[in-house]
């Protein structure tokens, strides 16, 4: 009796103690991926960064950290990990901005033509109609679910707002680049897809002289290789193409801390009732950013704040902390193909977010 007795306690230290051992495991592991905060780096940031709380994105909080070197680019992306509910704030200030600022007009979006060309219709039409809106958010569900959500309806009604009180040749108008959604036979990537199209909008409409801004997933708005597969982002092949006018882009980067995200339920992974998650925040336990203390340490919570990386004297010029999204158990990171590369190879600007809600479900 005694044998079994002390066989079953092994058992049940066993059974007791290895999810302990793993999660002690992973803790320490992330630990030392995610690094300390470097004293050197959190004092560049904090004379190169400008801070808002979440409530109010406004004129200010960009205009106390753009240069002019940022105004005269070509081509301005704003990228996220899609869920999270201050971004749809940021992009529609974003774009407010842009456009008062150096007179932007052409919002390119993650999305395909027809999809594009009935948001114009919405936003351009004097006699506002909201069914229109309702099918274009509908029709985003199948293509990026994390999407369409009554934050991001409640954006375009405002960008709508916006729009009908301008004169004709100011109007904002979207352009949808992305390929076909029912385009599953082309052997073409999405991001290559992404710059044939805006290189014939372009020459089509002879813009060859315009600027534009657009929203887009975090992986595309890279400006050099990253992942594992081979695919070059969107922002990799545009500032690389000689077929293209373009070759000044920024880049912008949105992470996310003590935040909760939207997660629609889908195939391949569990999500509870109410689709929403607090552990995708970008310091784990899932997904993690290597050097995110250091913004971390210069925020508050209940904040957004805006970092300028690529300003006199940045340490992001020398290494590539910030860079890629390592992903624990589900085998997706996102990390630098090459870490020669400094940050600001990559992206020139990073957005933090503290304390966010999620985005609602339409």
């Amino acid at each position: 009796m005694k044998k079994i007795i002390r066989i079953f306690g092994i058992i049940l230290l066993a059974i007791v103690g290895m999810p302990l051992i793993f999660g002690g495991y992973i803790w320490v592991s992330n630990s030392i991926y995610l690094g300390s905060v470097d004293q050197n780096n959190t004092k560049y940031l904090t004379s190169n960064s400008s801070s808002s709380s979440n409530e109010e994105i406004n004129e200010k909080f960009f205009k106390d950290i753009f240069d002019e070197e940022f105004y005269n680019s070509e081509v301005f992306l704003l990228g996220e990990n899609h869920g999270f509910a201050d971004v749809q704030k940021i992009d529609l200030a974003l774009l407010k901005h842009l456009h008062s600022k150096v007179g932007l007009r052409y919002y390119i979006a993650e999305m395909d033509s027809s999809l594009g060309n009935k948001l114009n219709t919405y936003i351009h039409d004097s006699t506002e109609n909201e069914d229109i809106l309702r099918d274009a958010v509908n029709q985003m569900k199948d293509k990026i679910p994390q999407q369409a959500s009554i934050e991001y309806f409640q954006k375009w009604k405002e960008i709508r707002k916006f729009n009908i009180t301008l004169p004709d040749s100011l109007k904002i108008r979207v352009v949808g680049i992305d390929k076909k959604y029912d385009d599953n036979q082309s052997n073409i990537s999405r991001d290559s897809a992404m710059v044939r199209n805006l290189n014939q909008y372009i020459k089509q409409n002879s813009l060859q002289d315009e600027k534009f801004y657009g929203l887009f997933g975090y992986f595309h708005v890279m400006q050099k290789p990253v992942g594992k597969n081979t695919v070059e982002p969107f922002a990799s092949r545009l500032v690389s193409s000689e077929n293209l006018r373009v070759n000044n882009v920024k880049s912008i980067v949105v992470y996310h801390l003590d935040s909760k995200v939207y997660f629609p339920k889908n195939e391949q992974y569990p999500s509870p009732d109410n689709e929403v998650l607090e552990i995708l925040n970008d310091n784990g336990p899932i997904t993690l950013v290597k050097g995110i203390k250091d913004l971390e340490e210069v925020s508050e919570p209940n904040s957004t704040t805006l970092f300028k990386l690529d300003g006199n004297g940045s340490p992001y010029m020398t290494f590539n902390n910030l860079v890629g999204i390592k992903v624990n158990f589900l085998g997706q990171d996102v990390l630098p193909l090459n870490s020669e590369y400094p940050t600001v190879d990559f992206f020139q600007y990073v957005i933090l977010g503290r304390n966010s809600k999620a985005l609602t479900t339409f």
